[in-house]
C-alpha cells in the first residue's frame, strides 16, 4: 500500500497566516494539508503551487479554504461565568437609569450564534427593551453565519443549559430547537474577516466578546486585533477572552477582573484613539512584504508587527534556568522513568490525562509515551510525530498537548511548547500542571507580563 505524497503547504500557509492570522503551525500542518488536498481534488489541480496561483485571485477559493481550516465549536452560554459577570457590568451600567443610547456589544468571532444570542438572552432577562441594545456578531466563515441567521439548534447547542432556558426562549420544530424572532432580531450579523473589517463597525463598544481566536494567530496578528478592539472600546468596557488567552492581552490597554472563570478585561483610560496607530503600522508592514501588491489586489491583509508593550515590574520568585523549566514541563506531563520500564511510563502519562480530565485519552497518550524514546536525549522527529498522529485522532486530548510540549522544550523550540501549553489550558482551564509549566517557560522567554498573568491564574486556584 503506497501513502499519498506529502502536500508542500508553505506557500498557502503564508498566505493563510496574511489573511486571517491564522497560524498553520497551531492549527496543525496535517490539518493544512487534509484541507488542501481536498481543494486539490476538488478544483482538479495538480499541485499546490498551481493551487496557490488560484487561492491568489480567487476570493470564492479563499473562501473555500477558510471553511475547510476553521472549524467551529460553540454552544449557549458556553463556559456560563462570564455571562454571570456580563449581567453584574450591565447592571452597573444601568443602576442610574437606561442609558440615553443604546449599549453596544459584539462577539466575534460568532461562529454559528451561540455566544451572541447567549448575549441577548443575558440582557433581555435583565429586564433591558431590545431598543436599548445592539449586538453586532462577525465571522469568517458563511456558512456559520449562514447557521447562525437561521437559528435553529441541535441537542450539542445546548449543553450546560436548562429545560427551563430552552422553554422559555426556543420553539421546537422538526429541525431543532428555534430561537424565538425577538431574540434574533436584536443581533446583526456579518461575514467578514475580522483583520480588516473592524474599522467599519464604528466605536464606542461597551462589551466585547472574543473567546477561543486569539490562541490559533499568529503573535502579531493577535496583538493587532487587541488594538483594534482596544480603539473601538469606551474607556472601562469589558473585554472577555478564551481561558488560555489572558497571556495575550497587553497590559498598556487593559487590567484584568480579578474573578475566578471571567478572564475578563476592563479598558484603560486612554486620551486618543489607537486606530490611526495601527492601521499605520499595518501599512508599514505590508508596503515592506514581498507579497503586498499581491495580497492587496486578492484581499490578502498582512497583521501588523507587536509594538513593544509597558510592562510593569511584578514581585515574584526568579524562575529557572533551563533545568528547573524542564523540570516544571517533566512534572507537568509524568516524565518518563528509564527505558527498562516503557510499560510503567505508559501507565504513568495515562494517570496523568486521567487526572486532567479526560479518562477518554488514556490509550492515546499510553501509545505516544510507549513509543517515545527514553535516553535523555533530545526528542527526535519521530516523537514528535507520533505525539502529532494522536492530536490528530483526538484533538481534545490535553494530557498530549502537554506532552508534545515537553518534546518541543527539550529541542529548545520554546514558542512552540507555550503554544501547546495554551491549547492545553484551552482544554483544561484549571491545569495547575500546565499552568506551571507556561508559566516557567514564559518568564525564561523574558515574557515577563504574560508570565504574571500565568501566575495570577494560579494563585486563583491554590486553595
Amino acid at each position: 500500500m503506497t501513502s499519498k505524497p506529502t502536500i508542500d503547504c508553505n506557500g498557502v500557509a503564508t498566505w493563510l497566516a496574511e489573511y486571517s492570522g491564522i497560524s498553520a503551525g497551531i492549527i496543525g500542518h496535517h490539518s493544512l494539508q487534509r484541507a488542501v488536498g481536498k481543494r486539490l481534488e476538488a478544483t482538479g489541480l495538480d499541485d499546490s503551487e498551481a493551487y496557490l496561483e488560484l487561492l491568489l485571485v480567487s476570493p470564492q477559493e479563499q473562501q473555500n479554504l477558510v471553511e475547510l481550516v476553521v472549524v467551529p465549536e460553540t454552544w449557549f452560554f458556553r463556559d456560563r461565568q462570564p455571562f454571570v459577570h456580563l449581567r453584574q457590568h450591565i447592571g452597573a451600567l444601568i443602576a442610574g437609569g437606561l442609558p440615553s443610547q443604546p449599549l453596544r456589544l459584539l462577539s466575534a468571532p460568532c461562529a454559528s450564534g451561540e455566544e451572541p444570542y447567549s448575549l441577548a438572552m443575558t440582557l433581555l432577562e435583565l429586564g433591558l427593551p431590545a431598543d436599548c441594545f445592539r449586538i453586532d456578531a462577525i465571522d469568517i466563515c458563511r456558512q456559520s453565519i449562514r447557521k447562525a441567521r437561521e437559528a435553529v439548534y441541535g441537542k450539542h447547542s445546548f449543553r450546560g443549559v436548562s429545560e427551563a432556558e430552552k422553554a422559555q426562549n426556543f420553539q421546537t420544530t422538526p429541525l431543532g430547537l428555534a430561537l424565538n424572532p425577538a431574540i434574533r432580531a436584536t443581533v446583526h450579523f456579518k461575514c467578514a474577516n475580522l483583520m480588516r473589517c473592524l474599522a467599519e463597525t464604528g466605536s464606542n463598544y461597551d462589551v466585547i466578546f472574543c473567546r477561543n481566536l486569539l490562541i490559533y494567530l499568529e503573535e502579531a496578528a493577535s496583538q493587532h486585533l487587541l488594538e483594534s478592539f482596544a480603539s473601538l472600546m469606551r474607556p472601562g468596557a469589558l473585554l472577555i477572552v478564551g481561558s488560555a488567552e489572558t497571556g495575550k492581552v497587553p497590559s498598556s490597554l487593559f487590567h484584568p477582573i480579578r474573578e475566578s472563570f471571567v478572564f475578563g478585561f476592563l479598558r484603560r483610560e486612554e486620551p486618543s484613539s489607537l486606530l490611526p496607530a495601527a492601521a499605520s503600522s499595518a501599512a508599514a508592514l505590508t508596503a515592506s512584504s514581498p507579497a503586498s501588491a499581491r495580497d492587496s489586489a486578492h484581499g490578502g491583509v498582512a497583521a501588523p508587527a507587536s509594538p513593544r508593550r509597558r510592562e510593569r515590574p511584578a514581585r515574584q520568585p526568579a524562575l529557572e534556568t533551563g533545568a528547573q523549566r524542564r523540570r516544571a514541563l517533566r512534572a507537568a506531563t509524568a516524565a518518563a522513568p528509564p527505558a527498562s520500564q516503557p510499560r510503567s511510563q505508559a501507565a504513568t502519562l495515562a494517570r496523568s490525562a486521567a487526572q486532567l480530565g479526560d479518562p477518554t485519552a488514556d490509550n492515546a497518550v499510553a501509545r505516544t509515551a510507549g513509543r517515545a524514546g527514553s535516553s535523555g536525549e533530545p526528542a527526535t522527529g519521530h516523537e514528535l510525530n507520533e505525539c502529532r498522529q494522536e492530536l490528530e485522532r483526538n484533538p481534545y486530548c490535553d494530557a498530549t498537548y502537554l506532552r508534545l510540549a515537553q518534546l518541543l522544550e527539550l529541542r529548545n523550540q520554546t514558542e512552540e511548547a507555550i503554544d501547546c501549553l495554551q491549547r492545553c489550558l484551552y482544554l483544561q482551564p484549571n491545569s495547575r500542571q500546565a499552568l506551571e509549566a507556561v508559566i516557567a517557560l514564559t518568564k525564561q522567554a523574558g515574557q515577563i507580563e504574560r508570565s504574571r498573568q500565568f501566575q495570577g491564574r494560579l494563585a486563583r486556584l491554590l486553595p
